[in-house]
Order: structure tokens, then sequence, then C-alpha cells
């Protein structure tokens, strides 16, 4: 009996599922394709076939398992983040704060996947942020000298590297945003 081929949509995930798995536990520098293909039950030389580097598989199966990302207008940036942080912390079945840092490394180290990331997997997330950061300073709930990039990078920062804590959401949420949000209006 033969092997379920790749381009099936099963065992696509299943691929992918091993790689996000490898990337979480060994990095960057170390995750090659013998411990995906032995993971995945998949040979090697057909992983080649579709995937010609790890940059590639990576960011492909990060692209397969991104979260629907939903645009919430809740009326206030606290809220509106919260909804989105919460539509990213959606039961996963993977290891975000292993997979975000393996991505770092493997970033610094390698420009195809650096610009693979930026292209497909953080553009999806800042996108959403940065849309609720143009509402917010609209309606003057954020200056307009506020730079966006790094409120953004800072939330995501914060959630990832703290998305195994119960109630990660709500601290950022009220712990973080809602005093500065006040601290902003108050100038």
């Amino acid at each position: 009996m033969g092997r379920t081929p790749l381009d099936t949509p099963a065992r696509q995930q299943e691929v992918f599922s091993a790689v996000l798995g490898v990337l979480a536990e060994v990095g960057y520098a170390r995750f090659n394709m013998d411990l995906v293909a032995s993971r995945a039950r998949a040979s090697k030389a057909s992983l080649y076939q579709r995937w010609p580097s790890k940059a590639r598989l990576i960011t492909d199966a990060l692209k397969a398992n991104l979260p629907d990302l939903p645009q919430p207008d809740e009326g206030t940036f606290a809220e509106d983040v919260r909804q989105i942080l919460r539509s990213w912390g959606e039961p996963v079945p993977f290891d975000i704060a292993g997979i975000f840092l393996g991505l770092l490394e493997g970033s610094r180290q390698d420009a195809d996947l650096a610009g693979l990331r930026e292209e497909y997997v953080d553009r999806a997330y800042t996108e959403q942020l940065q849309v609720a950061v143009d509402r917010a300073k609209s309606r003057g709930e954020l200056p307009e000298s506020l730079d966006a990039g790094m409120l953004i990078t800072a939330l995501i920062s914060t959630f990832v590297l703290r998305s195994e804590e119960r109630g990660v959401v709500d601290g950022i949420v009220d712990g973080l945003l809602r005093p500065l949000i006040g601290t902003f209006r108050a100038k």
C-alpha cells in the first residue's frame, strides 16, 4: 500500500504540523528536512521536490496555519486589540513562543526566510493591528505622533512571549493599554 501523496490537504497538514513542531523544538539552525521527514513519515526527497528550501517549507506551514484574523470594530482601541489578540489565542496545537523564537533566529541567518516571513506572516498580523491603531488615532484615543510600528511590535512580542500564560490578553489590554491610553488622553 503506497503513501498518500503530499499534495492532498490532509497529508500537507501532517507535514506542516511536523514542520512547526520541529521548528519550535529545535529552532531554525538545527531544523532540517531529515527531522521533518521522520516526524511526518515522508521521504526527504519528496519534501525537497515540493519545497526547495527549509525557509519555503516553514513559510508554507505558517501560512497554512494562520488563524482566522477578523477585523473587529468594537468602538475603542483597547477592545479592538482585545478581540484581535483573542483571535490569535484561539486554541492552537503549536508552541507559539517556540515558533516565534525559531523565526527570529532564522530571520537573522536567512534573508529568504526573513523576506518570506515579512511578506506572508508578519503582514497578516500587523495589518490587523494597523487598522485598529489608525481608527484609534482618528477617534483621538492615540496621539498622531505615536509610532504605530513600535506599538504593534510591542503588542505582538508581548502576546507571543507570554502566550502560554492564563489571562495574557486581558493583562495586555487592561494592565498595559488602558493605562497608556489614559496617559495619552491626559496630555
